[in-house]
C-alpha cells in the first residue's frame, strides 16, 4: 500500500533545525585551529577518487559543508543529512560528525572562525547554497587581493549564510546496533526490496517486533524510512542531471509514476517542480585534483 502524506507527518523533512537543542550532542573542545587570525573564512576543496569516509571528528571552527556534485552525506547527532549541490550543511563548532563521499564527488569544507561569527546557529542546519554565496566563497579561495579587501569579502560571505527557511532533508538513524546495521545496509543499497519481515529474520526477531523497535528508535516505520533514503538518493542524482525515469528505475521502481507520487508525498512537489524552486547552481572552478588547503 502506498503511504499517504499523513504517514510522514512526524518526519520534519522541511524544518530547520529538526531537533530541540537539548537533544543534540554537547560541543567538544577542539584546540587546533584551521582559520588563522585575522581571517574569518577558510575553504578546503576535495575531489574523491574513491569512496571515502572521514570518521567522527570535530573542529574548533564552525563548518559549512557543501558540494559541487556526487554523493556526499553527513552523519551527526544521530541523524543523516544529504549534501546536494543546492544545499550546504552548517556544523556548529565542536560538533562530532562523520562525512562519507562516493567516487567522483567534489566537496568543499568552509571553516568559519567562531571568534568572528555570531553563534546564532547552534544546531546542524541546512544552508541554501545560492549562486552569490558560492561565488564569494570561491573568489576568496582562488584569488589574490589586498588584506582589507579580503576581510570585507569574507564578511560578505558570512552575511550570505542564512538557515534555509523551508529546509533540510535529514534522516533519523536508529540508536541500537542491530537496527543501525539494517539502516546502513539500506543506505548502501536503497533499491534492496527486502520486506520488514525479511529484515527481521536477519536479526532474529519477528516483523512486528522490528517494526515497533524501528519506530521507537527513529519515529517512523522501516518502510517509511526506506522511502526517505530513496528520496535522498533521488535528490542527489536528479540534481546531478540524471533523468527522473532512470533514477526511479535505479531505486527499484518499475513504474516511474509510482516514484514521482512518493516523491510528491514526501517533499510536497514533483521532482520537476522542486528543482525549479532553486536558482541554477554555478559550477566551481576546476583547479586540479588534489585537495587545496586555504588558510586566509
Amino acid at each position: 500500500m502506498t503511504p499517504s502524506r499523513q504517514d510522514f507527518s512526524g518526519i520534519m523533512l522541511w524544518g530547520a533545525p529538526t531537533l530541540e537543542p537539548a537533544t543534540w550532542n554537547e560541543p567538544v573542545s577542539t584546540p587546533d585551529r584551521i582559520v588563522a587570525e585575522p581571517w574569518s573564512v577558510s575553504t578546503i576543496r576535495f575531489e574523491s577518487t574513491a569512496t571515502g569516509v572521514w570518521d567522527f571528528h570535530t573542529h574548533h571552527e564552525h563548518e559549512l559543508l557543501w558540494s559541487a556534485g556526487g554523493t556526499v552525506t553527513l552523519e551527526a547527532s544521530e541523524h543523516l543529512w544529504m549534501v546536494p549541490p543546492m544545499l550546504g550543511i552548517w556544523i556548529p563548532a565542536g560538533t562530532p560528525h562523520r562525512v562519507r563521499s562516493d567516487h567522483g564527488a567534489v566537496i568543499f569544507a568552509t571553516y568559519l572562525n567562531p571568534d568572528h561569527v555570531e553563534a546564532d546557529r547552534t544546531t546542524v542546519v541546512g544552508i541554501p547554497m545560492t549562486g552569490a554565496l558560492r561565488e564569494v566563497l570561491l573568489h576568496n579561495e582562488n584569488n589574490a587581493m589586498p588584506d582589507p579587501k579580503r576581510l570585507r569579502l569574507q564578511q560578505v560571505a558570512i552575511d550570505l549564510i542564512h538557515p534555509v527557511q523551508a529546509a533540510s532533508l535529514d534522516i533519523p538513524l536508529p540508536r541500537t546496533p542491530d537496527l543501525l546495521s539494517i539502516a546502513r545496509q539500506i543506505i548502501a543499497d536503497p533499491a534492496d526490496d527486502r520486506t520488514t519481515s525479511d529484515w527481521a529474520r536477519t536479526i532474529g526477531v519477528s516483523g512486528r517486533t522490528l517494526m515497533r523497535r524501528f519506530q521507537a528508535d527513529t519515529g517512523t516505520t522501516l518502510t517509511q524510512w526506506r522511502i526517505l533514503v530513496r528520496v535522498r538518493v533521488a535528490l542527489i542524482e536528479i540534481a546531478a542531471g540524471k533523468p527522473v525515469v532512470a533514477v526511479a528505475r535505479g531505486l527499484g521502481y518499475a513504474n516511474p509514476g509510482t516514484f514521482i507520487d512518493l516523491f510528491r508525498q514526501v517533499i510536497g512537489h514533483t521532482p520537476a517542480a522542486y528543482f525549479r524552486s532553486f536558482s541554477p547552481v554555478t559550477k566551481p572552478h576546476q583547479n586540479g585534483t588534489k585537495p587545496a588547503r586555504v588558510t586566509r
